[in-house]
């Protein structure tokens, strides 16, 4: 038999996402008893609420936040407070700046010490500065500070100033290295979790660069030198990780969002979260990818941070930032601000941050005359685990109690589907909605073929995976290449033949026709009113020929929705393509029957093959 059919096959995938297991850090007996905390996810804000209480009024206690979600596997310290007073330590340079805030003072700074303007001088965004209002920026030379650091770090009560320090920006901090001293305070610093961020060349230990002060604190940022000057760089980066830091108090973007900064480039190694990378290709001269031992660590980071510690290239343009440099230092500022004596705090960091489930097709229906199509399809919103355990100093003694973990799920709810109908088989849609519906009709577009490309969208703006796929309006249909058939003189019923059964997997129902039945071997054909009575034949009329039909089978099962013809078609009566009946879409089955008129003076074995072609066409 003689066919034409492509088969189609649509597999989707689940996708389960599953909390981690409860992890309780190290805590002294006494911790859970005086320090409780609650977890509450808020969808419409997509936050988690912290609230805790400490039953222990003994002193007056700080308090720092941790969390790990359930993609990670260390907890964390995360921010804990809604503004940041922030130290900018600057090297010593000739250039200055002036400018006036946004409170209307003015000042004249080292260009070095730009930090401030950045933050608070208005601009075309905000009133009050790349800061918003709510970052406060105090400066300090590498050289005063180096001279007398807790001067600048603590009040005349010995309680520290500031929630973190900016040491920046300068190529090469202008080849200023923090003193001992300094150092052994910023240690101190950052052992009470407080934030500092680095900037550009700070913290290096290479055969060109070496600030071996600075560099003593790079571990707190999970970064290591390469002892060989190696860089990479350029002037555009691209988001990495998507959380808080990315967009509050800024929206900086999604991952895979390109930023434009100024020239600059690396030459350390990062272990931590990498937020943001430098974007191929890399424009800096010379750059080469590196990393560390069995292949952990990159090179490839614009910023990147640990706990309560952060690293940014800014400075390399010696004072130099554009809008969307100024806004992503402005968050990373706010992100390190992890110190707070409130009792609670709305965690933007936890975030719903898992796709929906990767959409699944259920069908592609069209109408009569195939103008427009219909996809239906489902999927459903991921939730994102969260664990999170709260610690308190005490401000007399300085014990530290941590109150038990806590965990909860954030799932902000389906936003819609993002749906492409194109000539290409891997299209990916761009997020837009195009429907919060779990069906969509569309025109039928020009061509044969057509891949629909579906993508769910929750309100966080998480994006699923794609579903594809091919609809194809060439006819699929399945059914034997071959059948045998028999005849028995000496049995009751000496003729006997399977049932053809024959599968529609095309999208739209189909005709099948026979377009020819012949004899090709062992005998000739014979027309079915060649003889009054087939059972009185001679041996030389029954070796003339038979005469083999094709029907509707009587077991035809419920695949046939229409029947042409009840008969069936004989070799030799076929005068022009006959149709035979309608078989339904996807997968709907029925089933042929053969016939036959023959004689049976049958004097020894002979074999006899019969050719018989089926059309198959789309019906109207």
């Amino acid at each position: 038999m003689r066919q034409s059919f492509r088969r189609l096959f649509l597999v989707p995938l689940l996708v389960a996402s599953f909390l981690l297991p409860g992890f309780s850090p190290s805590a002294t007996a006494s911790a859970a008893s005086v320090l409780t905390l609650t977890s509450t996810p808020n969808p419409s804000g997509n936050y988690v609420a912290l609230n805790w209480t400490n039953s222990d009024k003994s002193q007056p206690y700080s308090y720092m936040l941790y969390s790990k979600s359930a993609h990670e596997s260390t907890f964390q310290s995360i921010p804990a407070k809604d503004n940041a007073k922030v130290l900018n330590i600057y090297p010593v340079v000739a250039p200055t700046v002036s400018f006036t805030t946004w409170d209307g003072k003015s000042y004249t700074l080292p260009k070095s010490a730009s930090l401030k303007m950045w933050m608070e001088t208005p601009n075309e965004y905000d009133s009050k500065g790349y800061g918003k209002g709510l970052i406060s920026v105090d400066t300090v030379s590498i050289a005063d500070f180096n001279a007398n650091p807790d001067a600048y770090l603590k009040n005349a009560d010995g309680s520290y100033k500031y929630d973190v320090l900016y040491f920046g920006a300068w190529d090469a901090f202008a080849s200023q290295d923090l003193s001992a001293a300094a150092e052994t305070k910023t240690d101190a610093f950052i052992k009470t979790g407080r934030g500092v961020l680095f900037g550009h060349d700070t913290m290096v230990s290479n055969d060109r660069i070496s600030m071996p002060n600075f560099y003593k604190l790079a571990h707190y940022c999970n970064i290591q030198t390469i002892p060989k000057y190696t860089i990479l760089g350029g002037t555009q980066i691209k988001v990495s990780k998507k959380g808080l830091l990315t967009n509050y108090p800024w929206k900086i973007g999604d991952v895979g969002t390109v930023l434009n900064v100024p020239m600059s480039h690396s030459n350390q190694l990062a272990f931590g979260d990498v937020w943001m990378t430098y974007q191929q290709p890399y424009a800096y001269p010379s750059s080469t990818e590196a990393n560390g031992s069995g292949g952990q660590g990159t090179n490839t980071f614009y910023l990147t941070s640990w706990s309560n510690c952060a690293m940014i290239q800014t400075g390399h343009s010696n004072g130099e930032a554009t809008p969307d440099e100024q806004r992503v230092t402005a968050n990373t500022l706010f992100y390190l601000a992890q110190i707070t004596t409130d009792t609670s705090w709305n965690d933007h960091k936890g975030q719903d941050l898992d796709a929906p489930d990767k959409p699944a097709i259920s069908s592609v229906t069209h109408n009569s005359n195939r103008t427009q199509y219909t996809v239906n399809y489902s999927s459903q919103d991921n939730a994102t685990g969260y664990q999170y355990y709260v610690e308190t100093t005490g401000q007399n003694d300085g014990a530290k109690y941590d109150s038990p973990v806590v965990s909860t799920s954030l799932k902000i709810g389906m936003k819609g589907y993002s749906i492409v109908v194109d000539n290409n088989p891997d299209t990916v849609p761009g997020g837009s909605i195009t429907t919060t519906s779990n069906s969509y009709t569309f025109p039928r577009p020009s061509g044969s073929s057509f891949y629909i490309h579906i993508a769910a969208v929750d309100k966080a703006g998480n994006i699923s995976a794609v579903a594809h796929y091919h609809t194809d309006e060439l006819v699929s249909v399945t059914h034997p290449v071959s059948v045998s058939y028999a005849i028995d003189p000496n049995s009751s019923t000496p003729f006997t033949a399977p049932d053809i059964p024959i599968t529609n997997h095309s999208t739209f129902p189909i005709k099948v026709s026979v377009a020819g039945l012949k004899a090709i071997s062992g005998i000739g054909d014979a027309a079915p009113t060649s003889y009054s009575d087939w059972n009185s034949l001679s041996a030389a009329q029954t070796r003339s020929g038979i005469a083999l039909g094709a029907g509707i089978g009587k077991t035809a099962g419920s695949g046939w929705t229409a029947v042409d013809r009840e008969s069936p078609i004989y070799t030799g009566d076929l005068a022009s393509e006959v149709p035979l009946g309608t078989l339904g879409a996807n997968g709907a089955s029925g089933n042929l029957a053969l016939t036959a008129k023959f004689g049976l003076a049958w004097v020894k074995t002979t074999n006899v093959s019969h050719e018989l072609t089926l059309n198959f066409t789309i019906t109207d």
